[in-house]
C-alpha cells in the first residue's frame, strides 16, 4: 500500500493538474470584484554522479511541489504560494502588494529581498537546474519585510527593511537580527536582441539570535555562508563556514547582464564582510559567476523591466547555456575555512510550451583542500528536470 506522504503527494499532483485547466475567477463582493487565479508547479529532478571519493547520492527527486493563489482588487494584489516538497510544508511567496502605479509598488510580506539575479528570479525561469553556488552562499533569498520597487525605461531601484531570522517558524529563540538591503541598475537599452543592463545591489545585516544558554543567557550569535553541490538529489552542504561572535554583515554584488539577438550574458561578483565581538578578527568571502547562453531555436532574448531580468524564452525555443562559478568561504585572516569550489556547466533547455519544459545540465566541480565534505577532487554530475509550472 502507498504511505501516507506519498498520498499526500499524489493528491496534490492531482489537485494540480485540476487546476492547470482553470481560469482567473471574478468573484462578486457587491458591485466589486476580486480576480482570483489559481498557480502552482512540480519539478522532477534525476542526477547521476561520477565522484572521485566522496559517495554521492544518485536518484530521483521531486524536488518542487507548489500550490497557491493570486487575487487583484482594485490597487492591490496578493500572493499565496505554499510548498509541500520534501514531505514538509514550506511558505514560499506570501505577501500583500498596492501598486501606486503602473511601474511602481510597495510590498509587505515574505518574498525575496532585492539582491542576487538567480535568487531574485522565479527558479522556473534561471537558465540551469539550480542557481550557481556563489548566488547560494551569499544571497539571503525570502525573508519577511516590507520593500519598494520602481522601474522606468533607464533604471530599476527596489529598496526594503527586513528581519534576518526564520520568521515564519521562530524555531530559535532570542532577538532577532534585522536587515536593509537594496538594487540599483541602469538598463538604458532594453530591445528585443539589444539589451545591456549593469546593476549593484547591498545589504547591512544584524546577526540573528542563536537561542538561549542553561543560564539563561543568549548565546554568542552565528552567521553562515554555505551550498550545495549545485544539485537538488544530493543536499548536502559541500561549502559552509560557521562565523562564531558575529555582530553584523555587510555584503555587496555588482551584476551585469547583456544580450545581442540570440546570445546573451549574465555574471555576478559577490563580497562579504561580517564583523565580529570580542575582538575577534572580521571574516571575508567572496564569490563570483559568468554565463553566456544561445537561443538555437526561438528568435531573440527579450527584457523583462519590471523585474530588471531577462525574460523567459517564447515556447518551442532551444536554449543551450555555459556557467563558470568560482565560491570562496575559506579566509586566512580569521582561520575560518569554509571551503573553496569551482564548476563548470553546461545546460540543455527546451520550452515545450507556456507551461512544460524540460531541462538537461552536466557539471564538472572542483573542490579545494578545506572542504567540510570532498575535499581536493572532482565531481562529474548529470542531472534532468521535468518542470511544470502554471
Amino acid at each position: 500500500m502507498l504511505s501516507s506522504r506519498l498520498k499526500l503527494t499524489f493528491a496534490l499532483l492531482i489537485s494540480g493538474f485540476t487546476l492547470l485547466s482553470a481560469q482567473s475567477i471574478d468573484v462578486k463582493v457587491g458591485d466589486e470584484s476580486i480576480k482570483i487565479t489559481p498557480m502552482g508547479r512540480f519539478y522532477i529532478d534525476g542526477a547521476t554522479f561520477i565522484e572521485d571519493e566522496t559517495d554521492m547520492s544518485n536518484g530521483v527527486s521531486l524536488t518542487d511541489l507548489r500550490l497557491g493563489l493570486k487575487a487583484k482588487y482594485q490597487k492591490f494584489d496578493v500572493k499565496v504560494d505554499i510548498g509541500f516538497a520534501g514531505g514538509k510544508v514550506g511558505a514560499k511567496d506570501i505577501f500583500l502588494q498596492y501598486n501606486l502605479g503602473r511601474s511602481s509598488y510597495i510590498r509587505g510580506g515574505h518574498f525575496a529581498e532585492p539582491f542576487g539575479i538567480d535568487h531574485m528570479e522565479s527558479s522556473a525561469n534561471i537558465k540551469f537546474i539550480t542557481a550557481n553556488a556563489s548566488s547560494f552562499a551569499f544571497s539571503p533569498g525570502r525573508k519577511l519585510g516590507a520593500e519598494f520597487i520602481g522601474w522606468n525605461k533607464y533604471m530599476w531601484v527596489g529598496a526594503g527593511v527586513f528581519g534576518d531570522g526564520d520568521a515564519i517558524n521562530s524555531s530559535i529563540e532570542g532577538d532577532d537580527g534585522y536587515s536593509a538591503t537594496g538594487r540599483l541598475v541602469f538598463n538604458p537599452i532594453q530591445q528585443e536582441g539589444k539589451i545591456f543592463h549593469i546593476g549593484l545591489a547591498g545589504s547591512y545585516r544584524k546577526a540573528d539570535a542563536n537561542g538561549y544558554d542553561a543560564d539563561g543567557e543568549q548565546k554568542a550569535k552565528v552567521i553562515g555562508y554555505s551550498s550545495s553541490l549545485i544539485s537538488n538529489v544530493d543536499k548536502r552542504k559541500f561549502l559552509n563556514a560557521s562565523i562564531s561572535n558575529a555582530d553584523y554583515q555587510a555584503k555587496y554584488a555588482v551584476e551585469l547582464i547583456g544580450a545581442y539577438g540570440p546570445m546573451h550574458f549574465q555574471g555576478e561578483y559577490f563580497h562579504s564582510n561580517v564583523k565580529r565581538k570580542d575582538d575577534l578578527p572580521s571574516y571575508m568571502a567572496s564569490g563570483a559567476y559568468a554565463q553566456v547562453g544561445f537561443l538555437a531555436i526561438g528568435g531573440n532574448y527579450t527584457y523583462s523591466a519590471s523585474w530588471a531580468r531577462l525574460a523567459a524564452p517564447k515556447p518551442k525555443s532551444l536554449e543551450f547555456a555555459l556557467r563558470y562559478n568560482y565560491t570562496d568561504l575559506d579566509n586566512e585572516h580569521s582561520g575560518i575555512k569554509g571551503g573553496r569550489m569551482s564548476d563548470w556547466s553546461f545546460a540543455a533547455n527546451y520550452y515545450l510550451n507556456k507551461y512544460v519544459m524540460f531541462r538537461l545540465n552536466y557539471s564538472n566541480v572542483s573542490l579545494g583542500n578545506n572542504n567540510p565534505l570532498g575535499a581536493d577532487e572532482n565531481i562529474n554530475s548529470i542531472q534532468a528536470r521535468l518542470q511544470v509550472v502554471f
